[in-house]
């Protein structure tokens, strides 16, 4: 596991460019403490790279990796776990290793069967490899975008980095403005999306996509993997519960290979209980597990985590986070995010990750459960039951509407309308209202200049088409949006404690079983209840099981009355503006007083902006005032 940067200039006017990515290894130093590297040809390309020592620990994993003609040149951050298959595939083409890692396979693989090896790998990575010969630059992200990879294309050049404050800190990046679409996602949605970046010109490269760039400044483009929006889904009951039980112990043995120690995250839930039992049938012994706990019932879920931890025999570390831990916390957060970030789950994360740190350097996650099986069941239920009247056209169901408002009743099979069926012309329109952490009157009001929703921002864009076709469009959405927040919470929290994450219920092999499985062999709907194969699976190892849906989640509301509040008064309301935007302090002003009063949780918007003053505060006044600017990724 590491973290890389690097740039490709386009001229030799830009060769500035290559000797400033020396700077930026110190930024990902937390990334990759156990060993660093720099490679540059003095005026096209440079490389650098920190390492943390998971497999190979001897030089021969040194980073960046020439092959042995000396024609490409790689960094790269990840772990993949069929590296011994492919490395046999191509000793059998003729190729001879120096290593014992999976470093040079990756690199091997490229140059032997280029862009078509990606979709042979099932690991987590960001991949750059650099082609003397031919002059070319590729980029490449895994198939769950498991592993962060950003990159800032210029008319100079092209600069590329593990961490979003890498691209911050090149001066290719001192002339760029800020995006507006990238700005108005975050305060929609609490972070940013794929493609999108904060710099204009600047994107985040897309999960199972890769980029190719030439010294002439030529783009290509790839996408090798993407999850099915409507699958074939061939597996039911009895058969896709064994099929996703055998997938998930595959991926579980298969990640466990190391040469460092490995533990786990332990929840109240269904998914990291599961990777733990299937460690266990692994024959890991002991079991490394930890657990924080927030001390605020019914967010707490340490009580349950610790009865399964008691049946499964782990030896298992559990601390609580206090409010004034968390506050305490504010600059290591912003530091590690490197971009804006709202998702506040990330303070239990940063502290369970410093716990883990101090006994292993590999854990594995239960992270994508919620995602491939239909987890969030209150959420699915919901929308599933608003499926058939989102099937008629937008002024069907006004009409319906009126004429129920004019009878004073509900009108015959239509049930009692609500408001929101003028409001929300789709069922995406009305999906994306759920995961909007900001109410759009709100951002209206406090930020009268905020920028609108990118019109070609497609996540949400679903008319709707009936129960299955809804169901199955709503998994997909929570893997292609929602799952991006999770994964860049986790890689960011733990790389700052140079811990690595791994996620067996995101393995290939998992995701391919996952994307056959019939949403009625996953989901009850009455009463709401998700993730039927792993609960299955679970329930043959231990018997404890909860059905509740907490999430990993913090008392903030209380917090923001309490040891947050001097800090949101400094930094939020006594501010004028808000990355160029001008604030409606009065407007500001009554949110937080309806919040403190406690009629009203405004926790989540609140923090968002809180959280991206902080941001501004820390990354943006220092090296620049933003312009905002209305280009989008291309």
């Amino acid at each position: 596991m590491c973290g890389i940067a690097g740039a490709l200039a386009f001229d030799h006017q830009s060769q500035d460019g290559l000797e400033a990515v020396r700077s930026l290894a110190p930024l990902m130093f937390r990334r990759g403490p156990d060993d660093g590297g720099f490679w540059t040809d003095g005026h096209c390309c440079a490389m650098t790279c920190r390492r943390l020592s998971v497999l190979d620990l001897s030089p021969a994993g040194h980073q960046p990796m020439e092959s042995a003609d000396g024609r490409y040149i790689i960094v790269y951050n990840g772990e993949t776990y069929n590296f011994q298959e492919i490395r046999q595939q191509l000793e059998q083409e003729g190729v001879v290793f120096d290593s014992t890692g999976d470093t040079e396979v990756i690199l091997m693989a490229l140059a032997q069967w280029g862009t078509a090896a990606l979709d042979r790998f099932n690991g987590m990575f960001a991949i750059a490899l650099f082609d003397r010969r031919e002059g070319r630059l590729l980029l490449a992200r895994d198939h769950a975008g498991i592993k962060p990879l950003y990159y800032l294309l210029t008319n100079r050049g092209l600069v590329f980095g593990s961490q979003y404050d890498q691209i911050l800190a090149h001066p290719w990046s001192r002339s760029q403005g800020t995006s507006s679409d990238a700005l108005a996602l975050y305060l929609r949605l609490g972070y940013i999306p794929a493609p999108y970046a904060m710099l204009d010109g600047s994107q985040m490269l897309e999960p199972g996509c890769w980029l190719e760039v030439s010294l002439s400044g030529a783009i290509r483009r790839g996408r090798y993997y993407g999850f099915p929006q409507n699958p074939d889904a061939d597996l039911k009951g009895e058969e896709a519960f064994e099929a996703v039980d055998a997938a998930v112990t595959d991926a579980v043995r298969r990640q466990l290979v190391s040469d460092v120690p490995v533990g786990t995250f332990l929840s109240g839930g269904i998914d990291s209980p599961l990777v733990a039992a299937k460690m266990r049938q692994a024959g890991v012994d002991p079991i490394r597990a930890f657990t924080i706990g927030v001390g605020a019932d019914p967010l707490d879920e340490s009580m349950d985590a610790a009865a399964y931890a008691r049946e499964l025999q782990c030896v298992h570390t559990l601390e609580r986070i206090t409010p004034q831990q968390a506050a305490g916390m504010l600059d290591y957060v912003v530091a590690a995010t490197g971009e804006p970030f709202a998702d506040y789950s990330i303070f239990p994360t940063m502290i369970v990750s410093e716990l883990a740190r101090r006994e292993v350097t590999v854990m594995l996650s239960g992270d994508g459960g919620d995602e491939l099986f239909w987890g969030y069941a209150g959420r699915f239920s919901s929308v599933l039951a608003l499926a058939e009247e989102f099937r008629q056209p937008h002024w069907v169901r006004s009409a319906r509407y009126g004429a129920q408002k004019l009878l004073g009743g509900s009108v015959g099979a239509w049930g009692v309308w609500k408001p929101w069926n003028l409001r929300w012309p789709s069922l995406g329109d009305w999906y994306r209202a759920r995961h909007s952490h900001l109410p759009e009157e709100w951002i209206q009001r406090i930020l009268p200049d905020a920028p609108e929703w990118p019109k070609i921002y497609d996540l949400y864009r679903f008319e709707g088409g009936g129960t299955d076709r809804t169901a199955y469009w709503l998994r997909w959405n929570e893997y292609a949006g929602h799952l991006t927040r999770v994964l860049l919470k986790v890689d960011r929290a733990s790389m700052y404690h140079s811990l690595e994450v791994r996620v067996p219920l995101l393995d290939r092999q998992v995701v391919d079983i996952a994307a056959r499985v019939d949403w009625q062999s996953c989901l009850s709907l009455d009463p709401p209840l998700g993730k039927i194969p792993l609960r299955r699976s679970l329930s043959r190892t231990v018997q404890h099981q909860t059905t509740g849906k907490r999430g990993f989640a913090v008392p903030m509301a209380e917090w923001l009355r309490g040891p947050f509040r001097s800090v949101m008064e400094g930094a939020l309301l006594a501010r004028r503006d808000l990355m160029g935007m001008p604030i409606n302090r009065p407007a500001l002003r009554q949110m937080f007083d309806q919040h403190l009063s406690g009629h009203m949780d405004f926790a989540w918007g609140l923090w968002l902006l809180l959280s991206l003053a902080l941001w501004e505060d820390h990354y943006y006044c220092k090296e620049r005032r933003p312009t905002i600017t209305a280009t989008a990724p291309t």
